[in-house]
């Protein structure tokens, strides 16, 4: 009888030996939903981009600095309801940097991905990738619903600062350029830029910098076309902190209320320029309901 105790604790053991490390069923059908894809964009520079969950698409467009994992931890809020896809940017993460950099390309690249989807795509952009999101909304019919989190809309001419960050970075300054540019040209305050740096993210930003320095000097050039705007109907919501320190975010979010014929506005109490990150769960609430709803 004891042999056969023992030649039963054998058989266990040997059977959890075998599915050590082995992924269990549900970590087997988040893998399957969990896909990872690429597009050529109209220059064929290689864009890629993650994505997971089921439903209609929503395609997310990551801000100056990182890339699309900035976004991934928000992937479980919305995966439920969505197809949630993040993309990296040309030059960020895993896509090519393309050559001959210009702002319209960007639009082009977010436009491949979007095409590439099936059915109409929910697009929310943040920051500098809220501008490229706006702009290909006017190429394109694909586009269901936007959301835009303080893109910087006339932004100013910040060449100077871009200078600067580049000494820095050649000088091998990186942080430094990126606190940099999120102090002098983002406005995000010094207790923001602290809670940034204790993010798993934030060396990857670091990482990234340099291409930030085209795309200061493009956004630079940059004008928007209020008369282009007014003619866009795409239902839109526009996301806002209350506390963004920065005057020119504020006057870009004004400026949208006053163009866009099809807005809304939402305002995080006592959040700035990153509330996805603070308040991932109230960030995701707000954007589904808005997606979700009935056209107004």
């Amino acid at each position: 009888m004891p042999s056969r105790v023992l030649l039963l604790s054998l058989v266990v053991l040997s059977l959890k030996a075998l599915t050590v490390g082995q992924p269990t069923r549900t970590q087997q059908i988040e893998q399957i939903r969990k896909q990872f894809s690429s597009i050529r964009s109209k220059d064929n520079t290689l864009i890629t981009y993650e994505c997971e969950g089921k439903g209609p698409t929503l395609l997310v467009v990551h801000g100056g600095t990182g890339d699309h994992t900035r976004w991934t931890p928000l992937f479980p809020l919305f995966r439920a309801r969505f197809t949630v896809c993040a993309m990296d940017r040309r030059g960020h993460g895993k896509s090519e940097p393309g050559s001959n950099y210009s702002f319209h390309k960007e639009v082009e690249d977010v436009l491949a991905v979007v095409n590439s989807r099936p059915g109409p795509v929910f697009l929310l952009g943040h920051s500098i990738g809220g501008v490229f999101a706006l702009e290909a909304a006017l190429e394109t019919n694909k586009i269901a619903k936007l959301v835009l989190y303080e893109p910087p809309l006339q932004d100013g001419d910040h060449t100077a600062i871009a200078d600067q960050m580049e000494k820095m970075i050649k000088s091998g300054n990186r942080e430094r350029a990126l606190d940099t540019f999120l102090r002098e040209i983002v406005k995000v305050s010094p207790k923001e830029i602290e809670m940034m740096k204790t993010r798993p993210s934030w060396q990857d930003r670091v990482a990234s910098v340099d291409v930030q320095i085209r795309e200061i000097r493009a956004l630079s050039k940059y004008r928007f076309d209020e008369d282009q705007f007014t003619k866009l109907k795409t239902p839109t919501l526009l996301l806002a902190g209350s506390n963004t320190p920065s005057p020119q975010l504020k006057r870009a979010t004004e400026l949208l209320m006053k163009t866009l014929p099809n807005r809304w506005l939402n305002v995080f109490e006592g959040e700035e320029h990153n509330a996805m990150d603070r308040i991932p769960q109230q960030f995701a609430e707000v954007v589904t309901k808005f997606l979700l709803q009935n056209a107004r």
